[in-house]
């Protein structure tokens, strides 16, 4: 009888552990994945269940009785496609007010909801921009996406909403690169328009940009961070040639101020996500369309120097600015507010608290504002029809 080999049995016995032990893990491993997958849908749901409640909520609160109400959200035919609008008021027959969206390519209408209060005094209108939102498609022309362009479609939209609401003059309001839209559709259309409100009023994007860059650098050699300096240092100061420069300064700046980005801040996720006028879809088609548009309109923007083109507006003007503004600045705003020659007078509000979003920042003094100044002191708040 031949004995064992002792070595030859040990090595098989640990070669046994070994493929037990392993797959004893393997099948944990597996089993964990499962369990933390199940979790994740489970919170996923749960999450999506916490939208549907918090949207039905929303929706209930901000119910309008039609008529004498208009509540309507659709498409409209500007410049030869189509682009979507958003159109609230408790009563049709109150003043007309159209809002100009930033970005370029960051609709409001997602945010809107904030200030549902001021529905009870305006028909507001929301407008998703040309390649903005939900009027963002990939069928749009490049070439189209021009300041031009966006001025007449913002025409053709003004001269829409004076028919169907009977009314000759119309409230308008800009927010960011919305307040250039804004300053030149009041400037060159004067009629058509009751008051101008400036939001985070731009007024020379290439001298805003500047500043920024220069704070950028100040607080990089402040904060010793070499990272910083570096990448600063090696695009050089503005004007930038091209947009890789540009978002180079702006991460910076972002993140010596966190709130230069206000659009995408986890605030500004969270309202977007909860948002009862966007679904998932059009928080995706917001993304796209933001890149769209910043590619192909930044340095149309970034050209205008409103202190040379609109120095004088043959309404009344209201400023309203976040005191700690990071992305136009309200220095310059402030410089711009002091130049401009106002027919009908002009103010100029500070919101203490806010940022580059005052009206989503300190919504109920925005809504104050906007009914005890701009809309009482304005044509005693009356329809212009």
């Amino acid at each position: 009888m031949v004995s064992a080999d002792p070595v030859r049995v040990s090595r098989l016995m640990s070669s046994s552990r070994s493929s037990r032990w392993k797959s004893s893990f393997a099948k944990l491993c597996k089993r964990s994945a499962l369990i933390l997958g199940a979790l994740l849908l489970c919170a996923f749901i749960a999450l999506l269940a916490a939208r549907a409640l918090r949207q039905h909520q929303s929706n209930a609160a901000r119910h309008i009785v039609v008529p004498p109400g208009a509540d309507a959200l659709e498409p409209v035919r500007l410049g030869g496609i189509e682009q979507w609008i958003r159109i609230r008021g408790h009563d049709r027959a109150r003043p007309v007010l159209l809002f100009l969206h930033g970005g370029p390519g960051i609709p409001e209408m997602p945010f809107a909801y904030i200030n549902a209060e001021l529905e009870k005094h305006f028909v507001i209108v929301q407008w998703d921009q040309r390649g903005a939102g939900k009027s963002f498609s990939s069928d749009i022309p490049a070439e189209s996406m021009r300041l031009e362009q966006l001025l007449s479609d913002g025409r053709e939209l003004v001269h829409l909403l004076r028919g169907r609401f009977a009314q000759d003059r119309i409230f308008l309001a800009g927010h960011s690169t919305g307040s250039i839209l804004g300053v030149l559709l009041a400037q060159q259309e004067p009629q058509l328009f009751r008051a101008y409100i400036g939001i985070s009023q731009a007024a020379n994007l290439e001298t805003s940009e500047s500043l920024l860059y220069a704070f950028a650098l100040r607080a990089a050699e402040a904060a010793r961070d070499r990272k910083a300096l570096a990448r600063l240092r090696e695009i050089g100061a503005p004007p930038f040639s091209n947009a890789k420069q540009l978002q180079i300064s702006q991460k910076w700046v972002n993140k010596f101020a966190p709130d230069r980005f206000g659009a995408i801040s986890f605030e500004r996720l969270r309202l977007l996500f909860f948002s009862p006028e966007y679904s998932l879809a059009d928080a995706v088609r917001l993304a796209r369309g933001a890149k769209f548009s910043f590619e192909h309109l930044w340095r149309e923007f970034f050209a205008v120097d409103l202190f040379q083109q609109a120095p004088r507006l043959e309404m009344a003007v209201f400023f309203m600015e976040g005191r700690h503004d990071h992305v136009v600045t309200s220095e310059v705003a402030e410089e711009y507010f002091h130049a401009l020659d106002a027919s009908a007078g002009k103010q100029l509000f500070w919101f203490e608290h806010s940022a580059h979003w005052p009206q989503l920042d300190e919504p109920k003094k925005f809504q104050q504002l906007m009914v005890e100044k701009v809309l009482k002191e304005t044509d005693d708040g009356r329809p212009s029809g």
